[in-house]
Formats: structure tokens, C-alpha cells, sequence
């Protein structure tokens, strides 16, 4: 299922799309939404969406305004608005953001801390 919701992605509406074979170690930071399909180790921070896709290991921090992952991610995650968690995502690292979904079949190794307004 989850595979089938990220396919129905529209990617028009994205800036940023890192595909499948993108691998990258260090620091990104983008202004725009971004879809990562590869593999990132560092840090990543954003202005606005990500999305982590299914078959996504990203061993970095996350900052950005929204976050809806996939995948798998080692790092700690702030997230200023929402983040969404699709089943069978997997998540070892620290947690801060505002809303949290998490779907049913999901890991979080890590504590989450929510956000007052």
C-alpha cells in the first residue's frame, strides 16, 4: 500500500527530486519542497515539504516545515508543522513537531516532544 500512495505523488508540484541512484553525504539545504527516492547521510534542512520515499535510507538530522516519510531515517527529526508516518516506515532518532500521524505498522526507536503554539 504504501509503494501505491507514493507512486500517486504528484511530482509536478515539487521543485526538488532526488532519484533512486542519488546518494549523497553532507549537507542539503533547500528553500522548496523535495522528494528523496536515494540515500543521504549528513544533514537535511527545508522551508518546506519533504517526502522520504520507500525505498529512501536517509542517516541524517531533518528540519522542515512538513515531513511525510516512507522510508527509513536515522536522525533526529524537527518538524515545524506536521509529520506523517507511512506504514512500514521506520524512524530511529528523536522526534519534534507540532502534529504527528503515525500509521499502523510504523517503528519509532526514539522520543517524540510536541510543540506548543
Amino acid at each position: 500500500m504504501p509503494l501505491e500512495e507514493f507512486n500517486r505523488i504528484d511530482e509536478e508540484y515539487f521543485k526538488t527530486i532526488l532519484e533512486d541512484d542519488f546518494v549523497f553525504e553532507g549537507a542539503i539545504k533547500i528553500p522548496d519542497s523535495l522528494i528523496v527516492k536515494g540515500k543521504i547521510k549528513g544533514k537535511l534542512e527545508s522551508n518546506s515539504l519533504v517526502v522520504i520515499g520507500p525505498d529512501s535510507i536517509i542517516d541524517a538530522d531533518i528540519t522542515s516545515k512538513q515531513l511525510q516519510c516512507y522510508g527509513k531515517i536515522n536522525g533526529n527529526l524537527t518538524i515545524e508543522d506536521e509529520v506523517y508516518f507511512h506504514s512500514p516506515s521506520v524512524i530511529n532518532g528523536d522526534i519534534t513537531t507540532n502534529l504527528i500521524t503515525v500509521e499502523k505498522g510504523c517503528k519509532i526507536n526514539g522520543k517524540i516532544r510536541m510543540l506548543t503554539e
